[in-house]
């Protein structure tokens, strides 16, 4: 889209002033923004008094507005996904699309991931870039305000996995099942239809179930269902592998 591709401008823009000067230099420091430049005036660090304000703000709404998520993780990137959740009261929908979009982009983008994990990148540039992000990509405030609070915390290299069980949390609260069929060559539409019917059976009531499909030469044949924490193993491999240890079991 429009929007997707003028953040990627942006970001390549603000990747050729910080990231590559710093390669350039070969020192753990970003290079300044020229003074004068738009860049330069994104990369004014914020007060002290702001920086607070935003802190607070944000562990406020996680506190006082939201309910905790049906599923719960106690890892570290676990609770800063539920404080995410907590904070994303009335508009769980919106954040989600700005998290993910934000995972998408460090897929998709080198510059940004690099700009994420480059320990040599000072926090302010970090926040200012980010905010510029946001920004253009119409990214709720909660989300912003939640990436200042992992680069203030030294978590931002975290974010990939936070945004991974905020997903998983998501839809836990939306009744949404990750359904994933693994086959030995790809299946034809009518073959997808009747596996998502089966396993519409067996799902829970009032869950709706994400498929994915993806192949797998090594199963020989027959499928390998995961959904949810469930796991179907009806592939030929696994089948041979269990005859295999009966014919080794000694005769009675």
């Amino acid at each position: 889209s429009a929007s997707s591709c003028a953040v990627h401008l942006l970001l390549a823009a603000m990747f050729r002033a910080t990231i590559r000067p710093l390669a350039q230099a070969l020192r753990p420091v970003a290079a300044p923004a020229a003074q004068g430049s738009p860049l330069a005036a994104l990369a004014r660090p914020p007060s002290a008094a702001a920086t607070l304000l935003a802190r607070r703000g944000f562990a406020a709404s996680a506190t006082a507005l939201g309910k905790k998520p049906k599923h719960e993780d106690g890892t570290l990137e676990g609770r800063y996904a539920t404080a995410l959740f907590m904070a994303s009261s009335g508009k769980l929908d919106k954040v989600y699309e700005d998290m993910t979009g934000l995972r998408e982009m460090m897929q998709t983008s080198s510059d940004f991931k690099l700009l994420i994990e480059t320990p040599g990148v000072d926090p302010t540039t970090k926040v200012a870039t980010l905010e510029a992000v946001c920004k253009k990509a119409g990214a709720d405030g909660a989300v912003f305000n939640f990436l200042k609070v992992l680069i203030e915390n030294k978590r931002i290299k975290k974010l990939t996995r936070v945004v991974d069980l905020f997903e998983v949390m998501f839809r836990a609260e939306k009744g949404h099942v990750l359904c994933k069929v693994t086959s030995a060559e790809p299946l034809s539409s009518s073959q997808m239809a009747e596996v998502k019917k089966a396993m519409e059976k067996r799902a829970e009531k009032g869950s709706t179930l994400i498929m994915e499909y993806t192949t797998n030469p090594a199963i020989l044949g027959g499928l390998v269902v995961k959904m949810g924490e469930a796991v179907f193993d009806n592939s030929v491999a696994a089948r041979l592998e269990r005859l295999q240890v009966q014919l080794l079991q000694p005769l009675a």
